[in-house]
C-alpha cells in the first residue's frame, strides 16, 4: 500500500523543520517520482493499492463504511469566530451525506478549521480556513501499521504532526476488509520502520519514535522464538534522531540468512533478546546487535556510514533476494544540503562515496541478489527512503 502524495505535501515544504522534514524540494518531481516507483513495482510484478483510492472506492461501494468516513471527517473540522458558528456546524453535519467521498477524505487529511468573524461596519463576514496539521507525511505509509505473523497492528505515531496518520491507515486497511488485531494505546508509541521480522526472530527498533511499551503492547501480537530489542543508536557526538530515527535507516534484509547494515553501526547498538517461554516473553542476554546477527549465522552486506545517510538500507524487498532500491548516488546532494545546515563536518566528510556503492556491489552480486533502482532523491526530502513508502498488505 503506497499514498501518492498530493496537497498535503505543499504544507511540508513550507515548514519543514515542523513537519518533520529532511528539506525543501521541488513537490512535481516528487509527486513524478513516486509514479515512477509506482511503475517499478508493477512491472516487478506487484499489486500497487493507492490508500486514497481504496478509501474512496470503498465509500462508493460499501454504505456502512461510507457512514463510518462520514463520522471520522466529523472529528476532523471545526467552526469558530463570531460569525454563527453553531449554525454553520450544524449545517455541514446535515449536508455530510451531500458530500463527495473525496471531499470526506480531504477533511480528514487536513483537518481544517472554519475562522468567521463579522467585517466590522458591514453585515459581511471575514472567513479564514486553518488546516491544522495536515497530514505531509502520510506518504510514508510504514510507520502507522505493522503486519505481524499474527496480523494487523495499528501503531500509535510519537509526533503530534503524525498523529492522525493512523487514522487514515486504519481506513485503508478498513476498505480492504483488514481488521487490526491490536492497536497501540497511549500513553506508548510504535511505529512501522521499527520492526523487522526475519526467520525465528523479529527485531524492534526504539527510540526517538518507538518508546518500550509500544513494544511490549506488541510483542502480544507476534509469535516469534525471540524478539530483540534494538536501542537505535545516536551517530557519534551527534544528538540527532532523526539520522537513526528508526530501525530501517540502518539495517534491513533482502534476503533469508543476509543483512545490510554499517558494522560498527551494528556493533554500538545495544540490544535486549527476549525468549518466548510458557507465559510470555522473557529476557534473556543483552547483546550488541552485529554479536547477536553473528550468533544466528547471518551474513552482513556491509554498507559505509555515507551509504547508510544516503537511504542505502532503505530498499523494500519484494520477495526473497529480490529488491527495489533508493538510487543511492542521486540522493548526495539532499544529504549533504542537511548536515551542511546542522553543521555535522565529520558526517559531511563521511559522505565520500567509493566507485562502487550499494547495491551495485561485489558483496551484492556474490550473493546473488537481484535488484532494480529507482530515483527518490526528492522524496527522501521529507526524511525517508522506498522502504518508509510502503506498506505490506500481506506476508507470505
Amino acid at each position: 500500500m503506497v499514498h501518492e502524495p498530493g496537497i498535503e505535501m505543499f504544507y511540508g515544504v513550507l515548514d519543514p523543520n515542523s513537519f518533520l522534514y529532511m528539506r525543501r524540494f521541488n513537490i512535481s518531481k516528487a509527486v513524478d517520482q513516486h509514479r515512477s516507483l509506482q511503475e517499478s513495482f508493477k512491472e516487478m510484478g506487484v499489486e500497487v493499492l493507492k490508500l486514497k483510492e481504496l478509501i474512496i472506492n470503498s465509500s462508493r461501494t460499501n454504505p456502512s463504511f461510507r457512514k463510518f468516513l462520514e463520522t471520522t471527517a466529523l472529528n476532523y473540522i471545526k467552526f469558530e469566530g463570531d460569525g454563527e458558528v453553531e449554525k454553520k456546524a450544524k449545517g455541514f453535519i446535515k449536508d455530510i451525506e451531500d458530500l463527495d467521498d473525496e471531499t470526506l477524505f480531504n477533511v480528514i487529511l487536513l483537518s481544517p478549521t472554519v475562522l468567521s468573524h463579522e467585517a466590522l461596519g458591514t453585515s459581511d463576514y471575514f472567513t479564514r480556513i486553518l488546516n491544522e496539521e495536515p497530514l505531509a507525511n502520510l506518504y510514508f505509509t510504514r510507520d502507522q501499521s505493522i503486519i505481524t505473523d499474527k496480523g494487523l497492528i495499528i501503531g500509535r505515531m510519537s509526533k503530534r504532526a503524525r498523529s492522525r496518520e493512523t487514522v487514515m491507515i486504519k481506513l485503508g486497511f478498513l476498505a480492504l476488509g483488514e481488521k487490526p488485531i491490536k492497536e497501540i494505546s497511549e500513553p506508548a508509541f510504535l511505529e512501522g520502520g521499527d520492526y523487522l521480522a526475519l526467520d525465528d526472530f523479529v527485531i524492534f527498533g526504539t527510540g526517538d519514535r518507538t518508546s518500550i511499551g509500544g513494544i511490549v503492547q506488541a510483542m502480544e501480537a507476534v509469535d516469534f522464538d525471540e524478539v530483540i530489542v534494538a536501542y537505535n543508536p545516536v551517530l557519534e557526538h551527534y544528538n540527532d534522531y532523526a539520522l537513526t530515527m528508526h530501525l530501517d535507516m540502518y539495517i534491513n534484509s533482502p534476503k533469508q540468512g543476509v543483512i545490510v547494515g554499517n558494522p560498527d553501526i551494528l556493533s554500538n547498538t545495544t540490544v535486549d533478546v527476549y525468549e518466548k517461554k510458557e507465559k510470555g516473553y522473557t529476557r534473556k542476554k543483552k547483546c550488541s546487535l552485529l554479536s547477536y546477527l553473528k550468533s544466528k549465522g547471518l551474513r552482513i552486506i556491509s554498507v559505509s556510514l555515507g551509504e547508510q545517510l544516503l537511504y542505502a538500507t532503505n530498499f523494500l524487498t519484494l520477495k526473497d533476494g529480490k529488491f527495489i532500491s533508493p538510487d543511492v548516488k542521486r540522493n548526495l546532494n539532499g544529504v549533504k544540503e542537511y548536515l551542511a545546515r546542522r553543521n555535522y563536518e565529520d558526517l559531511l566528510n563521511k559522505l565520500k562515496l567509493k566507485d562502487e556503492v550499494f547495491p551495485e556491489t561485489r558483496e551484492v552480486r556474490e550473493e546473488g541478489l537481484d535488484f532494480i533502482v529507482v530515483d527518490v532523491s526528492e522524496l527522501t526530502g521529507g526524511f525517508g527512503g522506498i522502504h518508509c513508502m510502503t506498506t505490506g498488505i500481506r506476508k507470505n
